[in-house]
Order: C-alpha cells, then structure tokens, then sequence
C-alpha cells in the first residue's frame, strides 16, 4: 500500500496466478482498510491488480468457509471513509466483482476484461454480498438478469446498467483513474467524507432520518476552514486551496 503526497492511496492486488482471495489476501484487505480508515492524510483510495488479464477472482474453491471472513472485509472497505476507486482491468468474477460491489467507484477497461456473478452456474450463489449489493447498485430487474443467469459482461454493458461507472480504453484505464482520484482528492475532505457517511446510513433509513444526517452534517461542516475556504475562494473567483481542517 502507498500513500503519495496528494492523499490519494493505492492498494494492489498481487496474489499469481489469478488473485484468488484466500484468507491471506482477506486479511490483508482488511488490515489496509483499517489502517485507511483512520489515517487522515488518505483523501482517496485506488484499488487495483498487479495482473493484466485478473482483477481479482472467486473466493479459492478450498475456503468456501471464509464468507464470514469476506463479509468482515467487504463492510470494512465499505466504511472507508474516503471515496474508494476499483481499477478493473482484467476479469473480476465472484468475488472478485463483489470486491469491486464494496468500492465507491468502478472504473474498467474494454476488451477482454469481465465482470459478474456465474455462481449459479456452479450450483451455488454469491455470498460476498452479491445479492445485496447488486440490486441496491442496478436495481433489482438488472441484478437477477446477472445473477440468475450467471452471465459475465464486458464494460460497456456494465457501464450502461449502472454496474460500473467509468468504461475506458486498456490503455487509458490508468489515466482515467488517477485523473477520478485527482478529482476527488482536490475536493474538501471533511465534506466528501460527510457526504459519502450520510449516503451509506441514509440508505438504511427512513428519510426522516437520512433529513436528520443531512441537517448535523451541514452543522458540523458549516464551522470548518473548508468551507469558509470554499466560500471565500467562490466569492474571490479563484480556486480554493481545502486543507481538510
């Protein structure tokens, strides 16, 4: 894991030959997530394979035990509190794909590279919380086509039904990238931070309570140096320079 000067981390995956998720790699995804978590300097993570033709696979079929533990990393880098980045440039099936489901952003290349569910096809279904967070991604009329049919699809498909947000060129998927985490990281910190808390636990809620999030978030931001940075740099037609303070 690094970390550069603009706050923007990257994780790579590097597990030969095909980034199958056994408990090794579990246990370092959630180490890095906690460790993420909480460092405040982090403004946006990338989450990318050291292996041109995988993102990342299924869980290895000798661990079928780990679910728990792939739910425990999965909610982990759900709570990053920084905006996080899948860089899919190869095949993610399976886990790999839920991997990516937990991320904020998906960025993929065309080509070769994939993206589903096929556990139905093996007599057994995603359970790194493919049928949850799939449906509240695509909806549920998109999700089932996905999941019952076990299909596998490429990155305009995926763009076009809201599984993926960005479809890039192979070569231009690392540009396209670093520009996105470019674009978070420049933005306030403490708001992007709120902003991505009361989406998640709004999601949960009535919308009386995600209205209540909304009106302690903006209590909390409208004190800030950000935010008389941002109105002070609106109002001076210049841009602003937030120090996440």
């Amino acid at each position: 894991m690094t970390i550069d000067e603009s706050g923007v981390a990257e994780v790579v995956l590097d597990r030969p030959p095909a980034n199958a998720i056994d408990l090794l790699t579990l246990t370092e995804l959630k180490q890095a997530a906690e460790v993420l978590s909480v460092d405040r300097s982090v403004r946006v993570v990338l989450l990318s394979s050291a292996l041109d033709p995988i993102f990342a696979g299924g869980f290895d079929l000798d661990f079928l035990p780990m679910i728990r533990a792939f739910h425990e990393v999965a909610n982990a880098w759900v709570r990053i509190p920084s905006p996080t980045i899948a860089v899919i440039g190869g095949h993610a099936a399976g886990g790999g794909c839920e991997l990516a489901l937990a991320c904020d952003f998906r960025v993929m290349a065309r080509g070769r590279a994939t993206i589903g569910l096929p556990e139905v096809k093996l007599g057994l279904l995603p359970s790194g919380g493919g049928t949850t967070r799939l449906p509240r991604l695509i909806g549920r009329a998109a999700a089932l086509d996905l999941l019952l049919r076990g299909r596998l699809i490429g990155a305009d498909e995926a763009e076009r039904i809201g599984l993926i947000t960005l479809a890039a060129e192979p070569q231009d998927l690392d540009h396209l990238a670093r520009g996105l985490a470019a674009e978070l990281a420049a933005l306030p910190p403490l708001a992007v931070r709120e902003i991505k808390r009361c989406v998640d636990l709004g999601l949960d809620g009535p919308v009386s309570a995600g209205l209540a999030l909304e009106e302690r978030g903006n209590l909390a931001l409208a004190g800030t140096a950000d935010a008389r940075e941002g109105v002070a740099a609106f109002n001076e037609r210049r841009p602003p320079a937030f120090k996440g303070a």
